[in-house]
């Protein structure tokens, strides 16, 4: 499945901050809490909610330029596909915040997928037994989250976006804590619950759903259970990999010896070279570069150019033709007259 980037910025929508702010007056978040945003965008949304806390936040952004202003709002940034090139512990993080593309894996046909449902399906292991999922979707596409949902969140609820921000994209707010997995005639009954609220007008929609506002339960966001967290991507991030490379002293390395023109290696032949053997060197370029000759500055350059010859041709009884080449090979050398500017060939 590919991802371009422009479906990655048409399908951008931030979180309004009045969502951002009704949801932190609920949030109760231990010291040392990991909180995962797979689609942190700029990193404002994550930024608001942990400000004040001591909680560790963790982001991931396709688009490079939000990814970029994103790093100084998140302790730990990465730049890539959320879905296909992350490397991530399971059950570390005690709150994933998930506001996922509002798009079609593919063309909307029979055999594409809603994205929010493959970003649920990607990271909902990720998060321990107990943290908390805040899933923010358009409400019609609970239906094509609804059976991940019940499976494997408990005390899920469901809130309606306030009506002004509501109207845009008919977006609501999903509450659910981590569970093992749920008894499953349970969770088919939570699943058509779902289903049937997908399904509404917008307007009963609205009227029906509760608002975040009115939500008086508060969210413990656990401290973290596993000592060490895998938060790695498959790709390179050319802001971070400069400065390593720099620290490590490898640049200054290659510019001043790799790349720079060192000193020539002078070979002593065990006997007098004849002629033929320094025509054969100069053609094979064994020699170039920089000579001097009756006290011209002369640059050498020689290469052999290979050609086929037909040697005979040959037909049998059956009238099939056989033609036997032989490889030719053309020496020239090439000397510039540094002082004349004269270029002399010799073939």
């Amino acid at each position: 499945m590919a991802r371009l980037s422009s479906q990655a910025k048409a399908g951008y929508y931030p979180t309004p901050e009045s969502v951002c702010g009704q949801l932190k007056q609920l949030l109760n978040i231990e010291d040392g809490a990991r909180i995962l945003d797979p689609c942190c965008g700029a990193g404002i949304a994550l930024a608001a909610l942990v400000e004040g806390t001591a909680a560790t936040t963790y982001g991931i952004e396709l688009d490079h330029e939000r990814a970029t202003e994103a790093r100084i709002k998140i302790a730990n940034l990465l730049w890539g596909d959320a879905l296909v090139e992350m490397r991530l512990s399971a059950c570390c993080f005690g709150l994933l915040y998930l506001n996922p593309p509002y798009d079609y894996s593919l063309a909307p046909d029979s055999t594409s997928e809603r994205m929010e449902a493959l970003f649920l399906k990607r990271f909902h292991e990720t998060l321990q037994k107990d943290g908390w999922l805040v899933l923010v979707i358009p409400y019609t596409v609970l239906a094509h989250c609804a059976s991940i949902l019940a499976r494997h969140f408990g005390n899920l609820q469901v809130f309606a976006f306030p009506e002004d921000e509501f109207q845009s994209f008919h977006q609501c707010l999903v509450l659910g804590q981590k569970r093992a997995l749920v008894a499953k005639a349970q969770a088919g009954k939570v699943e058509q619950e779902l289903i049937v609220i997908a399904g509404m007008d917008p307007d009963i929609f609205l009227q029906t759903a509760p608002q975040l506002a009115s939500c008086t339960e508060r969210l413990t966001i656990p401290g973290p259970r596993q000592p060490t967290c895998t938060f790695k991507c498959n790709r390179i991030d050319p802001l971070e990999a400069i400065p390593l490379v720099r620290k490590s002293g490898l640049l200054e390395e290659l510019l001043t010896h790799d790349l720079a023109p060192g000193q020539r290696n002078t070979i002593r032949p065990l006997a007098p070279l004849k002629n033929g053997h320094l025509a054969l060197m100069l053609a094979g370029g064994y020699m170039n570069g920089e000579i001097e000759m009756n006290g011209r500055q002369l640059v050498i350059k020689g290469v052999v150019h290979k050609t086929e010859q037909v040697h005979s041709v040959a037909e049998n009884n059956k009238g099939e033709t056989t033609v036997t080449t032989r490889d030719r090979y053309h020496p020239t050398v090439k000397a510039i007259d540094m002082a004349r500017a004269e270029m002399l060939i010799v073939q």
